[in-house]
């Protein structure tokens, strides 16, 4: 039997973050959820995620140093964001895919299955 695939999903607004993780679970990852920057660097010295779901500014702060770090260890990640692309035209958030808030928990989980695939 295979495990399901980890996500880490950055994500500070509740509601959005239960809705995204329910749908994730019914997707078949395992999901868990950062809330601040600090909290998903410490998640990720003890975890490898195999997906990571990336609001860019979370209640601490713009997550600058948590992309780096997982483009630093190979791990695919998309961005999930109110921002339009352009606005980081040239940071680490411009080498993801981008799925545009609002969006649904679904469209989430396809274009994080199809990330896995590639």
């Amino acid at each position: 039997m295979r495990n399901a695939a980890v996500a880490l999903l950055l994500e500070d607004e509740p509601l959005i973050s239960m809705e995204i993780e329910m749908v994730l679970a019914g997707a078949g990852f395992d999901v868990s959820t950062a809330m601040t920057c600090k909290e998903a660097l410490a998640w990720l010295e003890s975890r490898n995620p195999d997906i990571v779901i990336v609001d860019i500014q979370l209640r601490d702060g713009p997550c600058h140093q948590v992309v780096d770090r997982i483009i630093a260890a190979g791990i695919p990640f998309l961005v999930h964001s109110g921002d339009h692309p352009g606005m980081h035209d040239g940071t680490p958030f411009s080498r993801a895919v981008w799925v545009s808030k609002p969006s649904s928990g679904n469209e989430l989980a396809e274009v994080a299955r199809a990330l896995l695939q590639t």
